[in-house]
């Protein structure tokens, strides 16, 4: 009887050290998540900041994001194919292909390192859509790796990824520059790949300069010969004759 309210006792002690680490898993990932989720919230904040680094790519507009957060084991296999996945609202064909081939080798470098390091790299480019358009392509990878008690089987490592898609303005880019950005953009993509990106873009950057933003039209005002912006906001700005003024001044 002893032997058996013994193991009784055994069996509920382990439910409850289950239950316990469940719950440091639960914690634990949940602050992981916090930790990535600030670093892609500071991340945005600095791509809407135009004073950040001027020496970027200026853009235009932001057009859309998106970011993800995941805990992985050590099979890390898969994570360029997901980032490539994710992204493909955003990016196709060569592009695509080139962020993708970037995420997988960040994240096969990073995951699996020290338990307790940090790893945060951020890269941007710049993509052609089906209609020419170009866009600056923001992208930023954050790994955590950690170990503690109850996760060595479970988890080893959270990663985070965002992606900021923003309308650029490279009418002022040179060759040269494009040229410099596609090759470091995208060093770990072969030479044949690198060389389609660029002409891409080459051909993308040539269209935008032959259609530039129309200039405001400016006409003369009535009467008083001011210039004004002529739109559906513009009005002439009409002073008095002098006949006007000084018959009012005799008055």
């Amino acid at each position: 009887m002893g032997a058996m309210i013994s193991e009784v006792k055994s069996q509920i002690d382990k439910m409850d050290n289950l239950k316990q680490k469940q719950d440091e898993i639960k914690e634990a990932l949940e602050n992981m998540q916090l930790m990535a989720t600030d670093q892609l919230d500071l991340f945005n904040e600095r791509i809407r900041n135009p004073g950040y680094d001027t020496h970027l790519i200026p853009i235009s507009k932001i057009l859309d994001n998106f970011q993800y957060i995941m805990c992985t084991t050590s099979n890390h296999d898969k994570i360029g194919t997901s980032i490539k996945e994710a992204i493909k609202d955003f990016s196709t064909g060569t592009i695509a292909n080139g962020i993708a081939n970037l995420a997988e080798n960040i994240f096969k470098r990073l995951l699996g390192e020290s338990s307790g390091d940090r790893f945060l790299q951020t890269h941007y480019t710049i993509s052609v859509d089906e209609l020419g358009g170009i866009a600056r392509l923001d992208t930023l990878f954050f790994v955590y790796n950690f170990r503690a008690a109850g996760l060595r089987d479970t988890a080893g490592s959270v990663c985070a990824a965002c992606v900021v898609k923003s309308s650029a303005d490279v009418t002022s880019i040179d060759d040269n520059t494009l040229r410099v950005i596609v090759n470091q953009c995208f060093e770990t993509s072969d030479k044949n790949l690198r060389k389609q990106i660029l002409a891409e873009v080459q051909a993308a950057v040539a269209e935008s300069r032959k259609h530039p933003e129309p200039p405001l039209k400016l006409e003369n005002g009535s009467k008083s010969g001011h210039r004004q912006l002529d739109g559906p906001e513009a009005k002439p700005v009409e002073r008095p004759d002098e006949e006007d003024v000084g018959a009012q001044e005799e008055m």
